[in-house]
């Protein structure tokens, strides 16, 4: 009995030493902890976690974590996304005290796949944005509307983490990708989570004249040319010194700025448009094009060596239509937001979201958001349907949802399906959409009733317009 009895006591003793030695871990981890239970209860967070957040453990301790968001602890909550799709999530949020997180929630699943815990690795994006912006080069601060930076998909997962290791170290950046796909969004979280703490810089290199783009960039001294101010100018470089210089639309610098943007990475220093002083600067480079720079170099229409010094850290950011586990996630977003914005209560069926998650998405994430705000905005009843959604849609014409795999007849009726949707759309009557697109009145009648359109719900979707 004795014996028993030290044997319970020397196993009781080790599992102590185990959770001493597993909670001192914890508490100094260098990502912030918060851990909650299956409905969303807050079970503990870490010391980092209230350094990160500047809250302390016991004003969150118990509170559910719906509770904590509609009390302005938090803009938004990975947990509660975990808790409604059931998946990892990851969200950009933003604490009372005006702190900026980003936070990856991870399920914890019991024997009979119920979720039991939720935990949640934290990591400080906390912006400093408050000087004045330029008209087309902004320094930008990180804004709630940047909530769209919530995602569920590995893809997003492996990019995310790719940024957050580029932001440990200084090396030059290239963001690839669609127009859409959230290049910007990317390159603010690599500087908020960086050790570059001073301004963030985007410049569209697309959208400045060319004549002004190098004053632009590297500035100009007083008496250069025609219009210039009277004491001169600091280019964007210098402005975004021991900050972030983010250049979006690379692609599109004319070959013979190029050289003078590869000597500023190469010496870090530059020189005023008729100056002669040499100007240290110190910046993270950014860059981002939807083009392949690859072929552009081939083909002579940008420099190899300017290419390789910027492709030193290259973050490939794939389109919405890859990653389909983010879309559903990225309408309950946008809903929310717009319904704010507008004070409307709107909402989705299920066959909407199915719409939403099988289409293609070629503008990726841009085109979600303004497509959803459009249906807030223009739908009247609270609930919008399938008839509403696809009459959105089809203003776009997407051929491209006809896919290989589909038989040739299958593939005419649903672009002739698309076309009469349209048609009566755009018409108030059978007799004008026929004449639209040259077939018989009857003909169109016969298709309508053999397609099972509901010309009703478009005629009446029409006048909502």
């Amino acid at each position: 009995m004795v014996k028993d009895s030290r044997k319970l006591e020397a196993a009781l003793h080790k599992t102590q030493k185990e959770v001493r030695m597993l909670n001192e871990i914890i508490e100094n981890l260098s990502d912030g902890i918060y851990i909650t239970d299956g409905e969303g209860n807050t079970l503990r967070v870490n010391r980092t976690y209230e350094k990160m957040a500047g809250l302390k453990g016991e004003e969150l301790m118990g509170k559910n974590m719906k509770d904590l968001v509609e009390e302005g602890y938090f803009s938004q909550s990975a947990t509660l996304q975990v808790l409604k799709l059931k998946t990892p999530a990851t969200v950009m949020y933003t604490v009372k005290t005006g702190k900026r997180l980003l936070a990856k929630g991870v399920p914890v699943f019991d024997k009979n796949d119920r979720i039991k815990m939720i935990v949640n690795n934290v990591w400080d994006l906390t912006a400093i944005y408050n000087l004045e912006s330029e008209t087309i080069a902004t320094k930008t601060k990180l804004q709630e509307e940047e909530g769209n930076f919530i995602f569920h998909s590995e893809a997003m997962d492996k990019v995310v983490e790719l940024a957050r290791k580029a932001s440990k170290v200084n090396s030059n950046i290239l963001i690839l990708g669609e127009s859409g796909v959230g290049k910007d969004v990317i390159a603010k979280l690599i500087h908020n989570a960086s050790n570059y703490k001073g301004d963030y810089i985007k410049i569209n290199c697309a959208a400045i004249p060319e004549h002004l783009l190098e004053s632009e960039l590297f500035g100009y001294e007083e008496g250069s040319f025609t219009g210039a101010k009277k004491e001169g100018k600091p280019g964007m470089f210098e402005l975004a010194h021991r900050g972030t210089i983010f250049l979006d639309e690379i692609a599109e610098i004319p070959i013979h700025l190029q050289a003078k943007l590869l000597r500023v990475i190469q010496e870090k220093e530059v020189i005023r448009i008729g100056g002669t002083k040499q100007i240290d600067v110190d910046a993270r480079i950014i860059a981002a094009t939807n083009r392949e720079l690859e072929i552009m170099v081939r083909e002579g229409k940008f420099r190899e060596d300017l290419y390789y010094r910027l492709n030193v850290v290259p973050i490939r950011i794939p389109p919405l239509r890859q990653r389909k586990e983010d879309i559903i996630p990225l309408v309950h977003y946008f809903t929310k937001l717009f319904n704010k914005k507008y004070h409307f209560h709107k909402s989705f069926s299920k066959e909407t979201l199915e719409i939403f998650y099988h289409y293609k998405w070629h503008g990726n994430v841009r085109e979600l958001q303004n497509i959803i705000e459009r249906l807030v905005v223009v739908t009247d009843k609270d609930l919008i349907i399938k008839v509403d959604v696809e009459g959105i849609l089809n203003l776009q014409y997407d051929h491209d949802n006809i896919t290989a795999e589909d038989q040739l007849k299958d593939a005419v009726k649903k672009l002739e399906s698309k076309l009469i949707k349209e048609a009566l759309k755009n018409h108030k009557s059978t007799r004008k959409a026929a004449k639209k697109l040259g077939i018989d009145q009857s003909t169109l009648v016969r298709k309508i009733k053999k397609y099972g359109i509901k010309y009703d719900e478009i005629s009446h979707q029409n006048d909502a317009f």
